[in-house]
């Protein structure tokens, strides 16, 4: 695939389809996605923690010796996000969810709690960041953005469970929910486009404090969200299955070199 446009598109079409992979999981596979909920979280974390580290990170100071200071800020800010403008729609609420599916359809719209809202407003902002991750990468080079694709689209999957099930729980219709957690997917390639072409042939002192950004936001999100939720399951299942991850993002860059 030789277009960058079109690999950019590709790779933000993949990484919104995986949202829409784990929604499906709820809905068709709902006693699946429960058992291994645990091992599937601590495996994108894994992949987070793999291509931030060893890939998006060190291709940032390459290009900007202020490389740590955007990763410090991009820590700070998601920490703002999270804990004073309820990005995650309320950490108890969210990641220790019960996925069990409502059995309803349009009746259950007129209980749908306002929280729902929060959830999508949150969740939305998350897969546009997602979006840019990947269309900064793709500036950098095909590599990186095929590395930087790949973390978005270890944790896009969690993110659809995630979705759909807060909008269930809370009471809304299964159309509205998968309407809403639709919009969320496609955020995703929508952001990536359109971050490519605001971002195309800017200096590289910029592009690396963008990519650290990107880097760092990968952390967090492995740090502060996944892993914290992957302690829910004591087996050596998890334990494996975060190795897994960052062996995959390893191999992923020895490949793509």
């Amino acid at each position: 695939m030789s277009n960058p446009w079109m690999e950019v598109l590709f790779a933000g079409s993949f990484a919104g389809a995986a949202t829409f992979a784990g929604m499906s999981l709820v809905l068709v596979r709902e006693a699946w996605s429960r058992r291994y909920s645990s091992a599937l979280v601590s495996f994108s974390a894994g992949v987070l923690l793999g291509v931030g580290f060893l890939h998006i990170l060190p291709e940032s100071m390459e290009l900007t010796d202020k490389a740590p200071f955007f990763i410090l800020l991009a820590f700070v800010l998601f920490y703002f996000l999270e804990h004073h403008l309820l990005i995650h729609a309320g950490h108890e609420e969210q990641h220790h969810i019960n996925l069990e599916v409502a059995d309803c359809h349009d009746h259950c719209s007129d209980r749908a709690h306002p929280m729902g809202w929060v959830a999508f407003i949150g969740m939305g902002l998350h897969s546009i960041i997602d979006g840019m991750i990947i269309g900064t990468g793709f500036e950098v080079g095909h590599d990186l953005g095929l590395l930087a694709a790949l973390g978005v689209i270890a944790h896009e999957v969690p993110e659809g469970i995630a979705m759909l099930a807060i909008l269930l729980h809370y009471g809304w219709s299964r159309r509205s929910a998968i309407l809403l957690t639709s919009f969320v997917a496609l955020a995703t390639p929508f952001a990536a486009i359109l971050t490519y072409s605001l971002v195309h042939n800017i200096s590289p002192e910029l592009l690396g404090a963008l990519l650290a950004t990107a880097g760092g936001s990968f952390v967090y999100i492995a740090a502060s969200d996944l892993i914290p939720e992957s302690h829910r399951s004591r087996g050596l299942s998890a334990s494996l299955a975060l190795c897994g991850g960052i062996l995959v993002a390893w191999l992923a860059g020895q490949l793509a070199h």
